[in-house]
């Protein structure tokens, strides 16, 4: 399934419809963040792969500037070029050792078997999370990432990520031990648009549209 770059979803004015009109909160939201900004893909699959593990475990701030650095010398984020690099150039670039060794895995799957990804973007949102988190260092929100940024998957709830569950905590005006059976109600409610109802309470606590 090939996605245009830079284009938007098909679902996304259906998906807007079906939010508003099914959940008051989110509603409020949406109005509050409604303009000419939705979902895209933007990268080519390893640089979405490359750009969600340097995220890992740091600020967006510190993942931007580590993959400004990393841009400068090796220009192009292709596997090729990645493997090219210098370990010792490369953590000098801000990536740790176990980075390295994550994102130098994915870069050699991609060069043996170039329709790795093509053959991921056939499968139902649960057997592709099951494929990609046997890649090494990938875990479930990190398949959950790669599904929505680079397949805009309609229907992802990475229920695991921290800018999600702040969003929703506020907005929803709960408390954070709360939002493991709170957030499982609202994905009944949120079915089958999970990934807008998450892009919108993203914006609620980061305007800037976080891309992969």
């Amino acid at each position: 399934m090939t996605i245009k770059k830079n284009t938007k979803p098909k679902y996304w004015n259906n998906a807007i419809s079906h939010l508003i009109s099914s959940d008051p909160v989110l509603s409020k939201v949406i109005s509050k963040y409604k303009s000419k900004k939705f979902l895209t893909v933007t990268n080519t699959p390893f640089k979405t792969l490359f750009s969600i593990i340097l995220g890992q475990q740091i600020s967006i701030e510190a993942a931007k500037s580590i993959e400004a650095r990393v841009k400068k010398n090796i220009k192009q984020i292709t596997p090729k070029n990645f493997l090219k690099q210098d370990v010792h150039d490369l953590r000098a670039y801000g990536l740790s050792y176990r980075k390295i060794k994550y994102i130098s895995g994915i870069a050699e799957i991609i060069n043996c078997k170039p329709s790795f990804f093509k053959n991921i973007s056939l499968l139902n949102d649960h057997a592709a999370i099951k494929q990609l988190t046997d890649l090494y260092g990938f875990g479930p929100w990190s398949a959950e990432m790669f599904l929505i940024f680079q397949y805009n998957r309609a229907n992802i709830l990475p229920s695991s990520d921290i800018g999600l569950i702040n969003s929703f905590c506020k907005n929803y005006k709960i408390k954070k031990e709360s939002f493991p059976v709170e957030i499982m109600k609202y994905k009944k409610i949120w079915d089958p648009y999970c990934t807008v109802a998450t892009w919108y309470l993203w914006r609620d606590i980061d305007e800037d549209v976080v891309q992969y």
